[in-house]
């Protein structure tokens, strides 16, 4: 049941006399009658607004009104948007948060290799034997290269830089 359902009936919305005595489902109007016995119409879908004596055209939109109320619309979506954007601002930057703390992953630039060494990314399928195997070298040899010390074997992940031998 609705919050307001006391002031939802006709006799709380309808001016005094007035009773609703039906609705045209084909034009989307509600039909009312006064104290007097007058019949009256709503607007098309609306229910309750402005009715006018059956019989009476209602009077087309001008072209000034329908541009003030396109102006009330735009202002309304403008001012909306306004009262939203700090909300949207701290979904994004707690979106942020939340994929930089499930992604810990340390920095994968190594900032200087030593002489004779290259730069290399890890990529999918790599291990350290398997790459120190490939340069001729022994695992112990691999991960004492300047720029090597902070590998941890068991934890390589991909676009990790690492270190390895010029030659082989």
């Amino acid at each position: 049941m609705g919050r307001w359902t006391d002031v939802d009936s006709d006799a709380e919305r309808l001016p005094d006399g007035f009773e609703r005595i039906g609705y045209d489902a084909d034009t989307q109007t509600y039909t009312f009658r006064d104290a007097s016995g007058r019949v009256y119409e709503s607007e098309p879908g609306n229910r309750y607004g402005e009715l006018r004596a059956t019989g009476e055209r209602s009077q087309p939109i001008s072209d000034e009104e329908r541009l003030e109320q396109h102006e009330a619309i735009e202002k309304d979506n403008r001012s909306a948007v306004r009262m939203m954007l700090p909300f949207a601002l701290l979904v994004l930057v707690f979106l942020f948060l939340v994929f930089k703390l499930v992604d810990k992953s340390e920095d994968t630039y190594v900032s200087a290799c030593g002489k004779g060494n290259r730069q290399a990314y890890i990529s999918k399928g790599d291990t350290c034997w398997a790459l120190a195997e490939a340069h001729g070298i022994s695992v112990d040899d691999f991960l004492s290269l300047r720029g090597n010390e902070g590998v941890d074997c068991d934890k390589l992940r991909i676009g990790w830089g690492i270190c390895l031998p010029t030659t082989q």
